[in-house]
């Protein structure tokens, strides 16, 4: 077993998201994101160095707070770091939103950018599915 990789599930079971994000509001579809915010940067240093993405710092509003950095992984990017982790998530949320990202959303997505209208329907109720999964 991969240490790096169990412990990875672990910070995104506990400290992290998987999501879908727009690049803008007007942008038609979502792509995965999986973000991990801390106050320990090392954490996301580690991240980074295994997944790439990028790490930015977080403004302190009150003298008392610590300061906080966030790391984010998108596109296939995050989809690789969600086939490496998601054998040993277990934040029963977490896990869904990996498992429907790892079987469908490639195949939802073309390369070319290039929907039909079945297509779009089709992604539209996958992206309605991953976050109203009591509705879909």
């Amino acid at each position: 077993m991969d240490h790096q990789v169990a412990y990875a599930a672990g910070i995104i079971d506990g400290e992290g998201s998987i999501l879908l994000a727009k690049v803008r509001s007007s942008a038609q579809f979502r792509y995965p994101v999986v973000s991990v915010s801390s106050t320990t940067p090392e954490i996301l240093e580690f991240m980074k160095s295994r997944w790439n993405g990028t790490i930015v710092k977080h403004k302190t509003y009150q003298d008392h707070h610590k300061p906080s950095w966030s790391w984010r992984v998108q596109g296939r990017q995050a989809l690789r770091l969600i086939e490496d982790v998601l054998p040993m998530l277990l934040e029963p949320e977490k896990r869904r939103r990996a498992q429907m990202l790892v079987e469908r959303y490639l195949d939802l997505t073309p390369r070319n950018g290039r929907y039909s209208q079945k297509m779009r329907e089709a992604k539209k109720a996958f992206e309605h599915e991953f976050f109203h999964p009591s509705t879909a």
